[in-house]
């Protein structure tokens, strides 16, 4: 059995590894640009499998003032190793204080499974952001209960 694990967040030390698992970075300079920028922003959480990266996943603070996944990108040679769910559980056991959101296009089945494996919720359709292929937006279900409005026994706020 291979080792997996989350080693946190991504350094530009890790570009040219990354670019190794994320085909379209590979083959369209503006991917790898904002890769650049996400690595500098500190928005990157990286998979490796015995050592090496095999996926990463990006999240950033821009959606309407809530947390949103932004990327989620698994080499295409470690698909179906549960890197994927790996990643997922990475992104949704994060404590925050904003909802969590993310979306994927009609036509990516292989994402909208794996949303609705992790319990995910749909939460609208948009048109026109790709000709002919609506953008389906979710929203993960512990963030309806945000971190900034739990309570513990005795009543108090965490």
């Amino acid at each position: 059995m291979k080792s997996m694990e989350i080693i946190g967040d991504g350094t530009a030390e890790h570009f040219e590894d990354l670019v190794a698992v994320d085909q379209i970075a590979q083959q369209d300079p503006e991917r790898r640009e904002e890769l650049r920028k996400w690595l500098k922003s500190g928005t990157v959480r990286i998979a490796i499998q015995d050592g090496s990266p095999v996926g990463y996943t990006v999240v950033e603070p821009s959606f309407f003032g809530n947390d949103f996944l932004v990327l989620i990108a698994v080499g295409d040679q470690h698909r179906k190793a549960g890197i994927g769910q790996l990643l997922m559980g990475d992104v949704e056991s994060t404590e925050r204080h904003t909802k969590l959101f993310t979306s994927t296009n009609l036509s990516n089945q292989v994402m909208q499974r794996l949303l609705a494996r992790r319990g995910w919720v749909s939460s609208g359709m948009v048109f026109g952001l790709d000709e002919g292929d609506p953008e389906l937006f979710y929203q993960f279900p512990q963030s309806f209960h945000l971190a900034s409005e739990r309570v513990d026994a005795d009543g108090a706020s965490l």
